[in-house]
Formats: structure tokens, C-alpha cells, sequence
């Protein structure tokens, strides 16, 4: 368990809300406000790892609230790692599957509802406080112009996330994909070497294989082989700190070469959905490596698409720093599906 947040929750009706990815299922308590602004109290985070199943991490967080809270949790939004569009769900990166119909009728919900992941970050980025989203860029905009032009949300974590938004009669539309499944597009010619050596292993590199905890071991990995240099570290938490420390070169190339890569990603995202508003990054790697972000070519890849390159320029970034965006983006999906 990595957090609890405990409040009086002693009455009312109450909606589970949870952020299920591959490594850690996030859970919180959403009532709805003054306003109609959702509040999450009771938030707990589980390790994945213990659960064989979606159904017995629910169970270990149910069986985590005092009293009489669990009988009057009476609606649920599950936003997991994968696509939700079908009966059955499958969670990515974990071996987890399960019937939405079924789920409801187990816990005895009068609504189940399931989103990805990514669609309920994007909900939440759409409303967030500025205090939990920094501006990183250095020549974008954020005026009225671009107020209700459609944003994205990108962001690297045991996965590659993408969502778009977009403004709707009702307010903001997520727009879920499975962006992290594209190609990437390589600028230099070590990237290129990069893509090449990776290729040998797989018929298909997506923008998940190098921008994700495991894409940056493959960079690591990758870059070692091509130079012709020996990988002393291992793990994507510990190439991050001996990159940051700058006690090994070859980390840090590493990292510099993930978040040039993603900068150029981002930029081609934004292309294809028209997201001139915002780009919203998300995921648990880039706050961790912030510096690392801010001193690569992140911005100059981002913008740099030849003829297109005007089209971008005044696109602003802002990196997600809540730490439980999407649980509010599960309760803000309930309210506006309610």
C-alpha cells in the first residue's frame, strides 16, 4: 500500500472509482460535491503483483473500508490499461480478464461502467487545477484561441498511453486509442541503428517498445550494442538514477535519446488528431526524470514537421504531476455519463 487517504464518509452515496494498470490498481471513494465537482477520498494503492485476479484486488480494497462505506458504494467506473469497448476486457500487460456484466452482478453494483485508463486521465487533465500541471515548453501559447481546440494526452509508464480531447456540447470528450501500438519514427542515425538492432528481435517496434519502463531498458540495451559499449545497469528506475546521478554516460544518452524520441512522437500525435490546444504528459516516468526532460531536445523534436512545422509552434505542454489524475477522471466520467 503506498497511500491512504481517510475522511467521513459516514453517509450518502458513494462510487468506487479505480485506476487499474500494470503494475498498480489505484482505488478511491468519488462523492460528488457542491457544484457537482467530484471528490476522491479513501484512496488506496495496490501492487498488481499480489492479485491474481481484477476481482480479488477489488475485494482487498472493499475489504480495506471501515464499517458500513462498502454497502454504500452502490455505482462503479474501472478505468484499466486496454481496450473497453467489448463484454470481456482484457488488461494490458497483466493477465487479468473479466465480463463487465458480470463484475456488476459480483459486486452487486447498480452501474458498472469501464474506461481506458488513458480516457480517464484525459477526463481529469481537462479539469485539473493549475497546480498540478507545469508548463515546460518555452515558446507555446495557451489563450482563448486555443481554449477549446482539441488536446492530447501521452504518457509513458509500464505502458505508452495516448488520448485525445476534444470539446463536446456536454464538455470534454475523451477520445481513447491504442496509440503506444504505432510505429516511431527515428531522426538520427543511431536512432535509426537503434530501431534496426530492436528489429532483429521483433517483426513489429511500436512507440511502446522505446517510449515505456521497458522501452528505456530496450534504449539501454540498444544503444550498448550499437556503440559497441557494455550495459552495467539494469532496470528502468535504476537507468534513470544513474542517468540523473551522471554516473554512467550511457544511461544518460539513454534517457536523453527516450525523451527525444518522445518529443517527436508527441509532435506526430498532435498532427493526426489536430490538437492544437494542449499536450498533457502524463505517466509515472517523466516526472522522475524531469531534468533529463527539460534539457533534452523534447520541444525541438515536438515541433519540428518540416512544412508543418508553423502548425505546432505554439502548442503548449504541460507534465501531470497529480498523483491520482485518473481516479478523478473515473468519477468526472460517472458524473457526465450520469
Amino acid at each position: 500500500m503506498l497511500q491512504q487517504v481517510t475522511t467521513d464518509l459516514s453517509s450518502g452515496l458513494w462510487r468506487l472509482v479505480a485506476d487499474i494498470g500494470g503494475t498498480n490498481a489505484r482505488f478511491g471513494l468519488a462523492s460528488v460535491a457542491n457544484g457537482g465537482q467530484s471528490q476522491v477520498e479513501e484512496i488506496r494503492s495496490l501492487s498488481c503483483v499480489h492479485f491474481p485476479s481484477i476481482e480479488d484486488v477489488i475485494d482487498a480494497y472493499l475489504a480495506s473500508l471501515p464499517g458500513t462505506r462498502k454497502a454504500a458504494i452502490q455505482e462503479a467506473c474501472i478505468a484499466i490499461a486496454g481496450p473497453t469497448e467489448n463484454e470481456m476486457v482484457n488488461v494490458t500487460n497483466l493477465s487479468w480478464t473479466f465480463s463487465k456484466a458480470a463484475m456488476g452482478k459480483r459486486f452487486g453494483f447498480r452501474r458498472f461502467a469501464v474506461i481506458n485508463d488513458f480516457a480517464a486521465l484525459a477526463l481529469s487533465c481537462a479539469q485539473l487545477d493549475s497546480e498540478y500541471l507545469e508548463r515546460i515548453d518555452t515558446t507555446g501559447e495557451f489563450g482563448d484561441s486555443a481554449a477549446e481546440a482539441p488536446r492530447v494526452v501521452i504518457g509513458p509508464g509500464t505502458g505508452l498511453g495516448v488520448c485525445g480531447l476534444r470539446k463536446s456540447t456536454s464538455g470534454w470528450e475523451a477520445l481513447p486509442g491504442e496509440g503506444g501500438h504505432a510505429a516511431l519514427a527515428p531522426v538520427t542515425e543511431e536512432e535509426f541503428s537503434l530501431l534496426q538492432f530492436l528489429r532483429k528481435g521483433q517483426h513489429h517496434v511500436s512507440a511502446e517498445d522505446l517510449l515505456s519502463g521497458r522501452g528505456l531498458e530496450n534504449i539501454y540495451r540498444g544503444l550498448g550494442a550499437v556503440r559497441g559499449v557494455r550495459c552495467k545497469t539494469e532496470g528502468a528506475a535504476g537507468i534513470s538514477a544513474a542517468a540523473l546521478a551522471e554516473d554512467c554516460m550511457l544511461a544518460r544518452d539513454s534517457v536523453l535519446t527516450f525523451c527525444n524520441l518522445l518529443g517527436g512522437f508527441c509532435g506526430d500525435v498532435a498532427l493526426v488528431l489536430g490538437a492544437r490546444g494542449a499536450v498533457y504528459l502524463g505517466g509515472g516516468i517523466l516526472p522522475r526524470i524531469k531534468p533529463l526532460l527539460l534539457a533534452s531536445n523534447f520541444e525541438q523534436r515536438l515541433r519540428a514537421k518540416g512544412p508543418m512545422s508553423g502548425y505546432l509552434e505554439k502548442l503548449p505542454v504541460f507534465l501531470v504531476s497529480h498523483p491520482f489524475p485518473a481516479l478523478s477522471g473515473a468519477a468526472a466520467y460517472l458524473s457526465l455519463d450520469g
